[in-house]
Formats: C-alpha cells, sequence, structure tokens
C-alpha cells in the first residue's frame, strides 16, 4: 500500500483517500485489503468511501465485494455503512444483488430506524435496476411513509421513487403519499421522489398535473442537484405531453445556459425532448 494511503488511513483523513481513487483507481485494491487489518472506525470509514467511489465506479469496486461482506461478517455493528456500501455496488449486477438482498431485509426489519434507513436506500438502488426481486419489499417501503420519524419517512420515498423510476406501475398507487413526504423533504436528498415524478407523468400524465408547479419552483432552487432532478422530470413529462410542462419550458431554456454543466446538459436534451 502506497505511503501516502497509509498516513491518510491513520489521520482519517477519508475525502483525500476518496480524492486519491478518483485519480488512481487502481489503488481500490489496497484500500478493500486495508479493511482486513484496520480498527473499526477506520473500516467504517473505508466502507463510506468505498461505496460513494462504487456508486460512480462499480466496476472498480466490484471484485472486491467478498472484502466487504468479510467485513460485515465479522463486524456487525458495521452493518449500516456495509449496507450502504454495498447497496451502491452492486445495483448493476443481479447475482449480487440476490446475495445482498437477505441481509437488507433483515436490516429492513431492524428496531434500528437508521439501519431500516440504510436498508431502504440500498433496496432501492437494486429495484432501479431489478424491480422483480424487490417486489417483495414494496409493502415494508411504503409502510415507512406512515413513520413518526421524517428521515424514515424520506428513506422509504427515496427507494420507491429510485424503483419508480423504471417501474412506475409499482408506485402510482402510492403517488399521493410520496407527495406528501415531498413537501417535507430536504432538497438535497428528494432526487429519487422528484425523478420518479417524471416517470410517473410520462406515463400516467394526468396524477402528476398539480404537481407541475412544485417541480417548477425546484428549477430555481439554491440545490444544483434539485434543478437537475426537476430538469429531467419535467423532461420526461414534456416527452410525453408537452402541453403539462408549458409553464416549465422557458425555464428550461433558461437553464440552458446555466454555468453547471450538468444542469446546462440536461437542459437543453429536455428542451430538444419536448
Amino acid at each position: 500500500m502506497p505511503e501516502k494511503i497509509q498516513e491518510l488511513l491513520r489521520e482519517h483523513r477519508f475525502g483525500a483517500i476518496s480524492e486519491l481513487l478518483y485519480q488512481d483507481p487502481s489503488q481500490v485494491e489496497k484500500l478493500a485489503r486495508a479493511l482486513e487489518t484496520a480498527d473499526v472506525e477506520t473500516r467504517r470509514g473505508i466502507l463510506t468511501v468505498l461505496g460513494r467511489f462504487g456508486f460512480d465506479q462499480p466496476e472498480a469496486v466490484y471484485p472486491y465485494i467478498a472484502n466487504i461482506l468479510k467485513t460485515l461478517e465479522d463486524n456487525p455493528e458495521l452493518k449500516s455503512e456495509g449496507a450502504c456500501a454495498l447497496g451502491n455496488l452492486v445495483f448493476n449486477f443481479r447475482d449480487k444483488s440476490q446475495e445482498l438482498l437477505p441481509i437488507l431485509r433483515e436490516m429492513l426489519d431492524d428496531e434500528d430506524t437508521f439501519l431500516r434507513q440504510d436498508a431502504a436506500c440500498a433496496i432501492g438502488n437494486i429495484g432501479f435496476n431489478f424491480p422483480d426481486l424487490v417486489e417483495e419489499d414494496l409493502d415494508k417501503l411504503k409502510a415507512m411513509l406512515d413513520a413518526d420519524d421524517d428521515d424514515e419517512r424520506e428513506a422509504g420515498a427515496q427507494a420507491l421513487g429510485k424503483i419508480g423510476i423504471n417501474s412506475p406501475e409499482l408506485v402510482k398507487d402510492v403517488f399521493p403519499r410520496l407527495v406528501q413526504v415531498l413537501e417535507h423533504a430536504k432538497e438535497a436528498s428528494c432526487g429519487g421522489i422528484i425523478s420518479a415524478f417524471g416517470a410517473i407523468g410520462f406515463n400516467y400524465p394526468e396524477m402528476v398535473r398539480e404537481q407541475v408547479p412544485r417541480l417548477v419552483r425546484y428549477l430555481e432552487s439554491n440545490n444544483p442537484l434539485a434543478v437537475k432532478n426537476a430538469v429531467m422530470a419535467l423532461g420526461i413529462i414534456g416527452m410525453s405531453n408537452r402541453e403539462l410542462i408549458e409553464e416549465a419550458v422557458p425555464h428550461l431554456q433558461a437553464l440552458t445556459e446555466s454555468p453547471d454543466q450538468e444542469i446546462s446538459l440536461n437542459a437543453r436534451v429536455a428542451v430538444e425532448g419536448i
């Protein structure tokens, strides 16, 4: 392991380690191997880094899923971080998703709300690509929408939103409840719900008609993630029903000139699509 990573691990500088991985993805192997000997807090940080990096570059981290599973087996207290990491890694791979789901379902039944939230997030990721694998979990995710805890309601809504992006028929029955959760959701973490609005609106436009003004308001948010997801949702709705999002068109056109390249690109795609 390069001395630089050893030093960063000793100092718990996980942000710097993450930056290093993006510069040199070959360092993932050495970081994954460190899970074998690191202390619990360091392992916690490593899992978080691997999960975040693996979401963007799953092929780079996928070969080390066994290391993560072994860490969870040896350190049950790391279930939360492990579930988040694995949920980010396996959602492109059906076989590993199936292997992970029993662990996630156990967590979804746990008394600890944080474990339930992390399990819901991972299940939502898996359901994005493999909705058939998570159909039996839908009732529990829907039940989270009635939880007393705001974060748990949001976690359930986010998971259902991700599943609904590609399979809107599975979540259309809870659309009114997703609307209720979105009313109080934090802009930085409402992307899955907003995206589901787009998928549902493409297939069932009348269901989202009253929510279009809300999506338009997100276009003026100070949070780039909220803006990006609202642009995408409105663009998808407009592909099947331009009339429905007519009020959003001037805003989308203006955003094609956004200094944020990702927002600008998404806005151009949305405008061209409608």
